[in-house]
């Protein structure tokens, strides 16, 4: 797999490219580095276009240099350099495409909900816009550094799944991985009738006929349950194995919960690909996980 790390030489760009590059073989993964530089300004005009393009050329040097040395040693000796003016976001997509990536990894860059609402991040206009699977890296607690990885497989039929499944499956997960599937499925009501109103409601017609979708809904998750264990069974280790979980409720927040209570390293989901509108006016699965997750994300898009 051809995998394009984007990196500025802050923390979170190194630790994605470790992170990451943990999970990567020489034998079967290529990797590019792509660094825009900043803007330089030199106040003297006498050689002020020499003396610019070797500060360029430095802070580029130094930014390879850590990507190369946080990588395994021998991918990063088949390593390719990137270098080009963009702003960060475009530039990232324009020469991963260019460079006919598989997938485009990139740090987090921590902004405030109210900072990306207005301006948006980095990673969240690549993640948004990017037609390539996209990795953004939070780094693992120091506590969990000894601990199996935990990846969290976010199951909902779609293109968008399948497709980051797939490209996860490429990845070469470490001894001891443990993998958990997750199917989200409606609550019976929505959660959109009070309790008090149901109370209000009760008498024997209502009772049998809430008894009666009370068992139908039971099925359908005993059925969402042994379809997405099936499907797991199909898929290469260590996804063949993965604990089928079966979740009530809104997406996002199950995965959330799910990410929370089982301590998981890396999401694994589908992006359906909103406008801009709609993620604006009510967000999407992938936005609200994107931007609520303590943890590493892979996104995909559907066909």
């Amino acid at each position: 797999m051809k995998v394009f790390f984007a990196v500025d030489g802050s923390h979170g760009s190194t630790a994605a490219v470790r992170q990451v590059g943990e999970l990567l073989s020489p034998q079967n993964d290529t990797v590019a580095f792509y660094f825009a530089p900043p803007e330089i300004i030199v106040r003297h005009a006498a050689a002020a276009e020499e003396t610019r393009e070797r500060a360029r050329k430095a802070i580029a040097d130094a930014v390879f240099d850590e990507g190369r040395t946080s990588l395994p040693p021998l991918l990063a000796a088949t390593s390719t350099e990137i270098l080009a003016e963009h702003t960060a976001a475009e530039g990232i997509l324009i020469e991963a495409r260019k460079w006919n990536a598989e997938l485009i990894v990139l740090g987090a860059q921590g902004m405030s909900a109210w900072e990306q609402l207005l301006l948006g991040s980095v990673s969240q206009a690549v993640a948004h816009n990017s037609t390539l699977p996209v990795c953004i890296v939070r780094p693992r607690p120091a506590d969990r550094q000894a601990e199996p990885l935990r990846v969290l497989f976010a199951y909902d039929g779609s293109t968008g799944s399948a497709a980051a499944l797939a490209t996860a499956e490429r990845l070469t997960f470490p001894t001891g991985t443990q993998v958990f599937a997750l199917a989200v499925v409606e609550s019976i009501a929505c959660g959109s009738v009070p309790a008090w109103l149901m109370q209000k409601a009760r008498h024997a017609d209502a009772t049998a006929m809430a008894d009666a979708w009370g068992r139908e809904h039971e099925d359908d998750k005993r059925q969402a349950h042994d379809q997405l264990a099936e499907h797991m069974a199909k898929q290469p280790a260590p996804f063949s194995s993965a604990e089928s979980i079966v979740a009530e409720g809104h997406a996002a927040e199950q995965i959330l919960r799910v990410v929370h209570e089982r301590r998981i390293d890396l999401v694994v989901l589908g992006s359906h690909g909103k406008g801009m509108i709609e993620r604006l006016l009510i967000g999407s699965t992938s936005s609200k996980v994107l931007a609520g997750s303590p943890c590493s994300v892979l996104l995909a898009r559907g066909k």
